[in-house]
């Protein structure tokens, strides 16, 4: 059992509970302080008229501080990647004008307010695209992208990502950074070893780069073969167990957490859909899920529950190392919400990109109905992650906010 799982996954599904079938769950606001809000500030708008107001000068660029790896210097570096390196999937995050981010955070602060007019009036992907870069401005961006020889893979409706693919060589030349092989650890990795740098005419509208390196967020579980383990220091007042650990079941959990009162109030998690993040399908499909509910006899008192693999937008990543980590997001979520449905969210990874992150993305930009619950339960040390890496999640848990998907995440593993 791992810390993240029972502390991102236990909360994100004890609110499944307390919102019952009908009702949808809502992300809350961080800001319970806030003055009342001027309804009439913060109605959808247009975009922002263009930004970008100078031509184009190669000779002037801006760096994009803080998104190096500190993993990246003299001691790991190994060799520089071959320039014909494919890098498939490359986020670039753009940003908004101060302006157009005050008027969004006050939107979402509305859409949590009982007394607001906008109260849990969600947007789609194109409303919250009206707070993003205006067209003209991501026109010129992607063209400067494609002078540099890259391709557009697409441009997201929220107005706010592109994702653009190339090679090593071109990212040398167009971002004025070199791609390196490092050795970690132990471990090979390529990244780019020193901040990357944009035309200053393009910096009005580019936040960053989600990465420009393969160091992914990690599954933190640790594995044990057995229902019971050493490890447990004895105590007076469980004598007779010194020394012996004891796994939880999900039955254990329902008494800990208190759950069968709900459950016998008829509230198990039915009409809610909750969404596991990953980048990875779960081995051999829906077995080992069929598997943990019937041995726990989940499957005969809540036979409602089901389970699904969803590829957003993006082709199935199939089984890899993470396939573990996958099962126990899953199971852990039916334990708590045996009468949910239980979906499984993943694309693969980009040569730099985490597949979670590309599935959300592309879950939350793509129509609805949308799941109530989001769960991600991958770790990556915010310090080590760079500006941009923060920023990207940052920016797609806002947008998710926006449209109504309350979204936990595990905290304190990395």
């Amino acid at each position: 059992m791992t810390r993240k799982s029972l502390l991102g996954l236990w909360c994100l599904l004890l609110l499944v509970f307390i919102t019952t079938s009908g009702l949808t769950s809502y992300a809350q606001s961080p800001n319970h302080n806030r003055q009342k809000i001027n309804e009439a500030n913060v109605v959808p708008h247009s975009p922002d008229g263009p930004r970008i107001t100078q031509a184009i000068d190669e000779r002037a660029y801006v760096p994009l501080p803080g998104n190096t790896r500190p993993e990246a210097n003299a001691v790991t570096y190994r060799a520089p990647v071959a320039a014909n390196l494919p890098v498939d999937h490359i986020l670039l995050f753009l940003q908004r004008s101060p302006e157009q981010e005050q008027a969004l955070d006050q939107y979402i602060q509305s859409l949590n307010d009982k007394n607001s007019p906008n109260f849990h009036k969600w947007l789609t992907p194109e409303e919250f695209g009206q707070y993003g870069v205006a067209d003209e401005d991501i026109q010129q961006v992607t063209n400067w992208l494609q002078s540099q020889g890259f391709q557009i893979n697409q441009v997201y409706p929220n107005r706010m990502l592109i994702d653009f693919s190339g090679n090593a060589g071109q990212i040398a030349n167009a971002f004025r950074t070199q791609m390196v092989h490092l050795e970690v650890n132990g471990e090979t990795h390529i990244a780019n070893f020193s901040d990357p740098q944009i035309p200053a005419a393009l910096a009005p509208v580019i936040k960053g780069f989600a990465s420009l390196n393969d160091f992914k967020p990690n599954a933190m579980h640790v594995p044990v073969t057995d229902y019971t383990f050493a490890g447990c220091s004895s105590s007076t007042a469980h004598p007779t167990e010194p020394g012996t650990c004891y796994a939880m079941t999900p039955q254990d959990n329902q008494t800990i957490y208190n759950l069968n009162p709900l459950y016998g109030a008829g509230i198990s998690g039915q009409g809610q859909t909750i969404a596991l993040v990953e980048d990875t399908d779960t081995y051999g499909g829906a077995a080992d899920w069929n598997s943990y509910r019937t041995a726990f006899g989940l499957a005969s008192a809540f036979p409602s529950g089901t389970y699904t693999q969803v590829h957003p937008s993006c082709t199935g990543p199939g089984t890899n190392a993470d396939d573990g980590e996958a099962a126990i997001d899953v199971e852990m979520a039916t334990a708590i919400a045996p009468s949910a449905a239980i979906e499984n969210v993943a694309c693969p990874s980009g040569t730099v990109t985490f597949g979670g992150l590309i599935a959300l993305q592309n879950l939350i930009n793509a129509v609805g109905p949308y799941p109530g619950v989001v769960s991600v339960s991958y770790g990556i040390c915010e310090a080590a992650n760079g500006n941009g890496g923060n920023a990207a999640f940052y920016n797609t848990y806002q947008q998710a906010a926006a449209q109504g998907l309350s979204v936990f995440v595990s905290s304190g593993d990395d």
